[in-house]
This record gives C-alpha cells, structure tokens and sequence, in this order.
C-alpha cells in the first residue's frame, strides 16, 4: 500500500495535498461538532447560529495545522494576512455550509430530533472542495508568499 501511495503520490502531489488538507479538516471537523453539539445541545442555540462560533474557533485551528503542515512548502511570511486570506476563504465555504443546512432544514423530517446534525455534515462535506481549492490557490498560493 505504501508503494502504491508513494507513486501515485509522485505523479500527483495534489492528491497528497488533498489528502493531508482532508485529515487536518477531520481535525477540525471534531473540533467544530464539540463547539457545535456544546452550543446545540447544552445552551439550546439555533443549529443555523451554531455553525458561526464553531466555524471560528475550526477555521483557526484548521489553519495552523495547514500552514504547518498541509501548504509548509507554501507558507507565507506574515501569519496575520495569511490567516484572513484562510479566514476569507473559508468563509465562502462556511456560507456554502450555511446555504445546505438551511436548505435542508426546509425538508420537514430533517428539522426534526437531531437531524440538523446530518444536514450540518453535509454542509461541512460540501464546503471541503471549495476550501481546498480557495486555500491551494488563494490562501496559500506561491504568489502570496512573502519571501
């Protein structure tokens, strides 16, 4: 298995971004559900007004472990800038989050119980290509780097 990773590896280094980008979003993804579930659960707020705390507070880890790791061959000079370029376009990722949720919410047996859960992942699952892409060529492009 290893061989076989290592070469496709060698031929497509996105993937491997993609792959490393997709762990540290699984990082980030049991770090947004605490916030979400603590905020959900335990002070009753509105599944739709959860995503924001918990957006926050995964966007900042989620970025850290990307510059350290995912983009390091890419990551820029200036932590501030580079952060609201994340922020930024994750963001976008969090307002496609935002759309699904609320969209699916309209579907009476998802607004039922604790389905807002599934509709809050497949929001999160939508949102991951459109946060990669943003942060490969945006966040963290070589052109944003500060040498």
């Amino acid at each position: 298995m290893k061989a076989v990773w290592d070469r496709v590896v060698s031929r497509y280094p996105s993937l491997r971004q993609f792959a490393q980008f997709c762990l540290v979003g699984g990082s980030g993804l049991v770090v947004d559900t605490i916030v979400y579930v603590a905020l959900t659960e335990l002070r009753g707020t509105d599944p739709r007004l959860a995503t924001i705390p918990a957006f926050l507070v995964a966007v900042t880890w989620n970025f850290m472990l990307n510059r350290l790791w995912t983009f390091r061959q890419k990551s820029t000079g200036h932590l501030l800038p580079a952060y609201l370029r994340f922020v930024g376009v994750c963001g976008g990722g969090w307002l496609v989050r935002f759309l699904i949720i609320s969209m699916l919410l309209q579907i009476p047996l998802m607004a039922r119980g604790r389905m807002h859960y599934l509709a809050n992942f497949a929001g999160i699952l939508v949102a991951t290509l459109f946060n990669f892409l943003g942060s490969k060529y945006f966040a963290f492009a070589p052109g944003k780097q500060v040498k």
